[in-house]
C-alpha cells in the first residue's frame, strides 16, 4: 500500500509539473472557453425550455390588435401597421380614452388625414359590437378619439395584474431569440470611475429590457486588457511595486502606478519606448509578464465584481481584447484575402480604404501588431458563430461612431455579420467633471466607489431627519437602497444621448423626478395598506373580475396607466430608451397620487369598492416595484 501511495504523489506531482508548464496564456483561454461552454449551455436550455407569457394575455395587447385589425381593414388595407399600430393617450383637448394619430397612416396610404379619421370611425363603430373593450369611436381632425368599455377593461387589468404579480409586463414579443450585450468594458488594473457608469447601467437595463421581452440575454464584459498601456504599468511595477501595498489594495495601488509613470515619462520620454519594448516582450508570451498579466487582470476582476453587486448587475462573461490576439490576424489575413482591405505600399500596415461617407482606417499598424478595430471584428466573428444571436447591442459612448459604423461596415464586407444578426451601437452622452471628460493618466478620474459613498451618506442624512424611528440597521440598508438608487435613477430617467450632471438636490429629491420620489410613493402604498389591514382585519381581498367596480375619474385614469405598462416596456425594448420606463413610472406615481387625494380608501363603506381601490393600490406598488427594477433599483418598505 505504502508503494502504490508513494506511485500515486509521483504520479500527482508529475500531473501538476505538466500543468505548471502549459503556457499562462493558453490557461487563459482554457478557463474563458469553458465559461462559454457553460453560458452556451445555458442559453440552448432557456430556448427550448424558457415559459412566455403571451401578449394575448394583456387587455392593452388585446385591445391593441382588435383596433389595429379593425382600422387596417377599414381602411382596405389589411396587415397596414406591420406591428407598428400604438395606442396613445389622446390629447388635452380631446376628449376620450385612447387616441389613434393618423398623419402617419395617411401619408403612408397618400390620403387626406381627415378623411381617413371619418373612414376609421365609421369601421370601429361598424364592428364595436364583436369588439372586447372598445364602446365607440369619434373623429377629432387628424385624430380618432377611442371610448373604451371602461368597467370591463381596467377591470381585467387589475385582474391581471393581481393573478401576474412580479411577471406583470413580460411578453413573449422577442422569444426564442438571442442578444448579446456588450456592456461596461472597463481597463483593468484600474479602479472602475464614473466614466464607466453610463456603460454598466444602461447595458443592464437593456438586458433587462430585452430579457423581459422574451429574448436570451447574454451580458459579456469585454475588458480593456490588452495594449500598450500594459508595457507601461508593467514597467512602473518592475521599478516602484509595492508588494505589500498590491497584496493590502492592489487596484488602487496599480493605478496610482499608472499615474506615476505618466508623470515621470513627461520629464524623461525613454520611459515610454522602454514601456513599449516591454509590451511587445508581452505580445511574444514572456512567461514572466503574462503571469504578472493575468494576476492583474484577475485582481481587477475580483475588484469590479464588488461593484457589480452593489449595481445589481452579474455578467455571464469576461472575454476581454486579449483573447482575441490571435483571431485579429487572422481575420486580417481574411479580410486581404477577401479584397475587403490592402497593404499599403508605403508603410506596410493593412488598410481599409474609405467606402461612402466612411473614412479609411488601419487595421494592422506597420510593426504587424493588430489594433482595436481588429480585436473587435474577431471579437464579432466570435460572437455570431458561438452564440447565433438576433442581435448584438455595443453599448458604448457616442464618441466611438465612426468607429462602430467603420466596423459593422467592414464586417458587412467580409461575412462576419451574417444576415440573420442585427449589430447596433447603443451610443450615450458623456459624464464630465466641470465641463471636462475625466482621465485616469491625469488623476481627474472619479472613482464610482468614492460617489456612490457620497450618495449613500447623503441618503442617510436625510432619512434620518425625516424619519428618527428607524433603527441603525433600517437605516443602513435604506441609505444603501436610496443613495444607490439615486444615482442609477439620474443617469436612466434622462435620454441616453445627452450629457449627464449630478445634481445632488434632485437626485435625492422626495418631492419628484428622482428614485426616492418613486420609492417613497412605493412606500407609502406599503404604509396604507397595512393600516387597511389594521382597519379591517381579514377585510381586504382579492376581487373577481365581475366584482372589481370604479367611481371616480382617477380610479379610470390610473387603471388606464397600468393597463399599459406591457406597452412602454415593448417600446422601450424596441428603441433601446431605458428612460421611457422612468418616464411611465413619474407619470404613474402622479396619477395616484391624485386619486389618493381624490379618495379616502379606509373610509370607502362598501366593500367591493374598497377592495377595488385596495387593488388599485397593490397593483400600482407592484407596477412601480416593476418599473424600477427594470432599471437594477430595489424598493425599500420604509423610509
Amino acid at each position: 500500500m505504502k508503494n502504490e501511495t508513494t506511485k500515486y504523489k509521483k504520479g500527482e506531482e508529475t500531473m501538476k509539473k505538466k500543468e505548471r508548464e502549459v503556457p499562462v496564456f493558453e490557461q487563459y483561454q482554457q478557463e474563458i472557453m469553458e465559461t462559454v461552454d457553460s453560458v452556451l449551455g445555458r442559453v440552448n436550455r432557456e430556448l427550448v425550455e424558457k415559459e412566455h407569457i403571451s401578449t394575448e394575455t394583456y387587455p392593452s395587447f388585446r385591445m391593441q390588435k382588435e383596433l389595429s385589425d379593425v382600422v387596417g381593414n377599414s381602411v382596405g388595407a389589411p396587415g397596414v401597421f406591420g406591428g407598428d399600430f400604438q395606442l396613445q393617450a389622446p390629447p388635452s383637448h380631446v376628449e376620450g380614452d385612447f387616441a389613434i394619430e393618423t398623419f402617419g397612416l395617411a401619408k403612408k396610404l397618400k390620403v387626406n388625414p381627415q378623411l381617413l379619421s371619418s373612414k376609421i370611425v365609421d369601421g370601429i363603430n361598424n364592428a364595436n359590437e364583436g369588439m372586447e373593450f372598445v364602446e365607440k369611436a369619434s373623429a377629432a381632425g387628424p385624430f380618432v378619439n377611442v371610448e373604451a368599455r371602461k368597467s370591463g377593461l381596467y377591470a381585467s387589468v387589475l385582474s391581471c395584474i393581481s393573478s401576474m404579480g412580479d411577471r406583470y409586463g413580460e411578453s413573449d414579443v422577442n422569444a426564442k431569440k438571442v442578444a448579446v450585450i456588450d456592456f461596461s468594458s472597463p481597463n483593468i488594473a484600474k479602479p472602475m470611475g464614473v466614466g464607466h457608469l453610463r456603460s454598466t447601467i444602461i447595458g443592464q437595463a437593456l438586458a433587462n429590457l430585452y430579457e423581459k421581452t422574451g429574448y436570451t440575454i447574454i451580458k459579456d464584459n469585454h475588458l480593456g486588457d490588452w495594449g500598450t498601456q500594459f508595457g507601461k504599468l508593467l514597467l512602473a511595477y518592475k521599478q516602484w511595486g509595492d508588494e505589500q501595498k498590491i497584496i493590502e489594495n492592489p487596484i488602487t495601488e496599480l493605478k496610482d502606478l499608472y499615474v506615476k509613470f505618466h508623470d515621470l515619462a513627461k520629464e524623461n520620454p525613454q520611459m515610454e519606448d522602454d514601456a513599449r519594448a516591454l509590451f511587445v516582450k508581452l505580445e511574444e508570451g514572456d512567461s514572466e509578464l503574462m503571469a504578472l498579466w493575468k494576476r492583474f487582470r484577475d485582481l481587477s476582476i475580483m475588484d469590479f465584481e464588488k461593484m457589480y453587486k452593489r449595481l445589481g448587475i452579474k455578467f455571464d462573461l469576461y472575454i476581454g481584447e486579449s483573447f482575441f490576439i490571435k483571431d485579429a490576424e487572422n481575420a486580417v489575413v481574411d479580410c486581404l484575402e477577401k479584397g475587403a482591405c490592402k497593404i499599403d505600399d508605403e508603410t506596410g500596415a493593412v488598410v481599409v480604404d474609405s467606402d461612402e461617407n466612411i473614412p479609411s482606417f488601419l487595421l494592422r499598424k506597420q510593426d504587424g501588431s493588430t489594433l482595436y478595430m481588429s480585436r473587435d471584428l474577431a471579437a464579432m466573428k466570435f460572437r455570431t458563430e458561438v452564440f447565433n444571436p438576433e442581435s448584438i447591442l455595443y453599448v458604448v459612448g457616442s464618441e466611438q461612431g465612426l468607429n462602430f459604423k467603420q466596423l459593422f461596415a467592414l464586417a458587412d464586407k467580409t461575412g462576419y455579420l451574417p444576415l440573420s444578426t442585427k449589430a447596433k451601437h447603443i451610443d450615450f452622452g458623456m459624464i464630465t467633471v466641470d465641463g471636462k471628460k475625466m482621465s485616469t493618466r491625469k488623476g481627474t478620474l472619479i472613482e464610482l466607489e468614492d460617489l456612490l459613498k457620497q450618495s449613500v451618506e447623503k441618503s442617510r442624512e436625510i432619512l434620518s431627519q425625516k424619519n428618527s424611528a428607524l433603527t441603525q440597521q433600517e437605516l443602513d440598508e435604506i441609505s444603501e437602497i436610496v443613495g444607490v438608487g439615486a444615482i442609477l435613477y439620474n443617469d436612466l430617467h434622462q435620454s441616453r444621448i445627452k450629457n449627464i450632471s449630478f445634481d445632488w438636490d434632485r437626485m435625492l429629491d422626495l418631492e419628484g423626478g428622482s428614485a426616492a420620489y418613486l420609492q417613497y410613493t412605493y412606500v407609502r402604498i406599503q404604509s396604507i395598506l397595512r393600516k387597511l389591514e389594521d382597519a379591517y382585519p381579514g377585510g381586504t381581498k382579492v376581487l373577481n373580475e365581475n366584482e372589481i367596480s370604479f367611481e371616480v375619474k382617477s380610479e379610470f385614469s390610473l387603471a388606464k396607466k397600468l393597463m399599459m405598462f406591457p406597452q412602454v416596456i415593448a417600446k422601450a425594448q424596441k428603441t433601446d430608451s431605458p428612460h421611457d420606463i422612468g418616464i411611465y413610472l413619474e407619470e404613474l406615481t402622479l396619477i395616484f397620487n391624485s386619486f389618493y387625494n381624490e379618495v379616502s380608501i379606509i373610509k370607502t363603506e362598501d366593500v367591493n369598492l374598497r377592495n377595488s381601490r385596495v387593488m388599485l393600490g397593490k397593483a400600482t406598488a407592484n407596477v412601480i416595484k416593476n418599473g424600477l427594477a427594470l432599471l437594477s433599483i430595489r424598493v425599500p418598505e420604509k423610509m
